[in-house]
C-alpha cells in the first residue's frame, strides 16, 4: 500500500513521494526478513520500482537544464543586392511583458468574468493596465494615467471586442514578485457602472516552484479577429494558497477568485486558478489593419522596422524575426507569384510552433492569400501533472487549428483586403 501511495504521490510532491518510498521498502524488507506475504511482497516491489522510477522522471524533469536552441539570426546578415520588394505580411511585438489572469467563479460577479493586470512597457513610457472581461463577451479598458491616452484601441482578439475604455488612477498598481519567490498583484478601479473595484493579492509561502511556458488561448473566444495572437506566457505561476491572503471587492462586497479544477497539489503546493507571469512575450502576427501593402527597399536581403526584421529570398518573403520567435516560409512567399508552401512559427528556446499551410493565387494584376493552421506544438511542460494540464490534445493545441487567414491584394496599386477568421469562438 505504501508503495503504491509512493507512486500515485510522485507527481504531486517529491517530498511525499519520496518519504512514502522509503517506508514501503523498510516495510518491504522486513516482510523478506520474515518469510511472510511472499506474493504481496512482489506487488509492492513492482509499486516500489514503478514509484522509484516516477520520481526520478519528475525530479528529472523539474530541475532539467533549459533548451538552448535559438533563432538563426546569423542568417539575417545574409548579403545581397538592396532592392525594392513587396511586403506581404507584418508582425510585431505588443507591449505587455507582465501579466496576471484573475478569473472569477462562475456567479461572483454579475458584470465580469474575470480581470487582467497588464505591464506595458513602451520604451519611455510605462505603466498599467486593466482588462476587464464582462460576461456579454467584450472587454472593459482601463488605463493608468501613467500612459497615453490609447485612441486606437480595438481588442480584436478578446471575444467581441472593445466594450468601454477609460483612463484613470488604478491605485499604485503592481504585479511584482520579492526576492522570496512570493508574488503580489494590486489594483483598484471604477468600472464603468460606477462600481468600486479593488484588488489585493498577496502569496506568503516561500518555497520552490517551477513554473510552465504556454501558447495562451487568448484569441480562443475572438468573433473579429484582427490579427493572429501568439501569446507566449512563459515562466507562468498558479498562486499558492497557503499563507495567501487575497481580497477581491466589488463595492466593499468580495467576490471570489475560480478554485483550482479539484484539490490538487502541484510540485506539493495547493494552488489557486489564478495566475501570473513576469515574462510575457505577445506577438500580434500578420494583422489586417493596413488597406494596402507596401513595398520596402531591403538592405541586402533584410529590412528591418520597429525590432522586426525580415528576411526575403529575390522577391520572396523567408523568414521573419522578433524577440525569441520566428516565422518561417518553405518555400519562400512571393505574394506576385503564384504557389504555396508551409508556414510555420517557432519560439525559441522550447516554446513550441505553430503552423500551417499558405497558397497564393493570381489572376491579372489581383493575387490571393490564404493561410489555413492547422499544427500545433505546445511548450515541454515539467512534470507529469504540467502535462496533463498543457499537451497537444488539450485546448492549448486546438484552438489556433480554428484560425485561417485570407488577403486579396491589387499589385498595381498595392491596395488589399484582409481578414483573419476564426471558425469556432469558444468562451
Amino acid at each position: 500500500m505504501l508503495a503504491l501511495l509512493a507512486f500515485l504521490a510522485a507527481p504531486l510532491s517529491l517530498v511525499a513521494g519520496a518519504v512514502l518510498l522509503v517506508l514501503s521498502l523498510l516495510s518491504a524488507g522486513g516482510h523478506l526478513r520474515r518469510g511472510t506475504g511472499r506474493r504481496v511482497l512482489g506487488v509492492a516491489l513492482v509499486c516500489a520500482l514503478a514509484a522509484g522510477g516516477l520520481l526520478a522522471f519528475e525530479t528529472w524533469e523539474r530541475y532539467r537544464p533549459p533548451g538552448m536552441a535559438a533563432v538563426d539570426t546569423a542568417a539575417y546578415e545574409r548579403p545581397g543586392t538592396d532592392r525594392d520588394v513587396w511586403l506581404p505580411l507584418t508582425a510585431a511585438r505588443y507591449e505587455v511583458t507582465a501579466l496576471a489572469l484573475l478569473e472569477l467563479e462562475s456567479d461572483a460577479d454579475p458584470v465580469y468574468s474575470g480581470f487582467e493586470p497588464q505591464f506595458i512597457d513602451r520604451g519611455a513610457e510605462r505603466g498599467y493596465r486593466v482588462i476587464g472581461y464582462r460576461h456579454d463577451g467584450y472587454a472593459d479598458f482601463f488605463d493608468d494615467l501613467t500612459l497615453r491616452p490609447d485612441t486606437g484601441l480595438s481588442s480584436g482578439v478578446t471575444g467581441k471586442g472593445l466594450g468601454e475604455y477609460s483612463r484613470q488612477d488604478l491605485g499604485d498598481p503592481t504585479i511584482e514578485v520579492d526576492g522570496h519567490g512570493r508574488a503580489t498583484i494590486r489594483f483598484r478601479l471604477v468600472d464603468p457602472a460606477g462600481r468600486r473595484v479593488s484588488v489585493d493579492i498577496r502569496e506568503g509561502v516561500t518555497a520552490r516552484s517551477v513554473p510552465l511556458n504556454v501558447l495562451a488561448p487568448i484569441g480562443m473566444s475572438s468573433t473579429d479577429p484582427e490579427e493572429f495572437p501568439l501569446f507566449m506566457v512563459n515562466d507562468l505561476e498558479f498562486l499558492r494558497t497557503r499563507h495567501l491572503t487575497s481580497e477581491v471587492l466589488v463595492d466593499d462586497t468580495p467576490v471570489a477568485l475560480l478554485d483550482f479544477p479539484g484539490p490538487v497539489p502541484l510540485q506539493g503546493q495547493v494552488r489557486s486558478w489564478a495566475k501570473y507571469t513576469l515574462d510575457a512575450e505577445i506577438m500580434e502576427i500578420f494583422p489586417t489593419d493596413g488597406a494596402e501593402i507596401t513595398r520596402v527597399r531591403t538592405t541586402g536581403d533584410r529590412y528591418e522596422e520597429d525590432g522586426t526584421r525580415y528576411l526575403f529570398a529575390g522577391d520572396a518573403l523567408e523568414r521573419i524575426h522578433l524577440v525569441d520567435t520566428e516565422i518561417v516560409f518553405d518555400p519562400p512567399l512571393d505574394i506576385a507569384v503564384a504557389g504555396k508552401g508551409r508556414v510555420t512559427m517557432t519560439s525559441y528556446p522550447d516554446r513550441g510552433h505553430v503552423a500551417g499551410d499558405w497558397s497564393v493565387t493570381r489572376t491579372g494584376q489581383r493575387s490571393e492569400l490564404h493561410i489555413a493552421l492547422d499544427e500545433v506544438r505546445v511548450p515541454r511542460q515539467r512534470g507529469l501533472i504540467y502535462r496533463l494540464i498543457v499537451n497537444d490534445r488539450s485546448l492549448f493545441a486546438a484552438w489556433p487549428r480554428e484560425y485561417s487567414f485570407t488577403a486579396r491584394v491589387d499589385l498595381g496599386t498595392g491596395q488589399r483586403e484582409a481578414q483573419w477568421r476564426n471558425a469556432d469562438p469558444q468562451g
